[in-house]
């Protein structure tokens, strides 16, 4: 019996499937230029919102092997040995091992020098790993504009099919095909705008946690690093 109502509901699916992609392809059909436009920014969202994702993986910012080396970056400079330290971050890609790399290496002779220096370097990288967020937010803004005027397009075109009647009155059928369109447009719009700003948010709210966390980790690197180490400054060539 249980087979029999699952042979019964498989066709069912079937239609409902079909007739999804036939109203997907009839509104991008009927939606002309602006549904296409909406079309456009759906891609852009999704493929800024993947490169944004890839770029924000903790493992190319704050990886856990360079955590863990940082850890024993006390026990070392006690011993006054940190070769094995610098070794690593010499070959290390990440943000944060390339920025520690720059404050064990020893060629900067202040802490307060060292410091602005790893702020700018640390601001340089922020902004590279953010780069492609305002295109997520102009698609926000965008997505919703371009519903609207498909909406308009569609009010258009449905007045004038009011208009167009002639003494036997309004062809109701071009009404509700115009009203039709213009709704599309909406949704659509509204399809595009909404994961958008969902995606925007998330990211933003993560790239303000690795920023906090990585300025933690180079803090410490910074502190233990001239607390134990003595840089002398490079003599100038004469």
């Amino acid at each position: 019996m249980i087979l029999a109502t699952f042979s019964d509901l498989t066709p069912t699916l079937a239609q409902q499937q079909m007739s999804g992609i036939h109203l997907l392809m009839e509104s991008l059909r009927t939606g002309g230029i602006t549904m296409m436009l909406i079309v456009l920014c759906s891609f852009a969202a999704v493929t800024v919102s993947i490169m944004t994702w890839l770029r924000l993986r903790p493992q190319g910012i704050i990886p856990r092997n360079v955590k863990e080396a940082l850890a024993t970056l006390p026990a070392l400079a006690e011993r006054g040995d940190i070769s094995s330290l610098q070794n690593l971050f010499a070959r290390e890609r990440s943000v944060l091992g390339r920025l520690c790399n720059i404050i064990i290496r020893g060629q900067i002779p202040s802490r307060t020098e060292c410091g602005e220096v790893i702020a700018q370097k640390a601001r340089e990288e922020i902004h590279r790993l953010e780069r492609d967020l305002p295109y997520l937010e102009a698609m926000v803004a965008v997505a919703p504009l371009l519903g609207l005027l498909g909406t308009t397009i569609g009010l258009v075109g449905m007045f004038s099919a009011l208009g167009d009647g002639g003494s036997g009155g309004p062809d109701m059928s071009a009404v509700a095909h115009e009203i039709g369109v213009a709704l599309r447009c909406t949704i659509a719009g509204l399809f595009v705008a909404v994961p958008s700003v969902v995606a925007h948010t998330y990211f933003v709210r993560r790239l303000d946690a690795l920023s906090m966390a990585l300025e933690s980790q180079l803090q410490d690197c910074l502190q233990t690093f001239y607390q134990h180490f003595e840089v002398k400054p490079i003599p100038a060539n004469k």
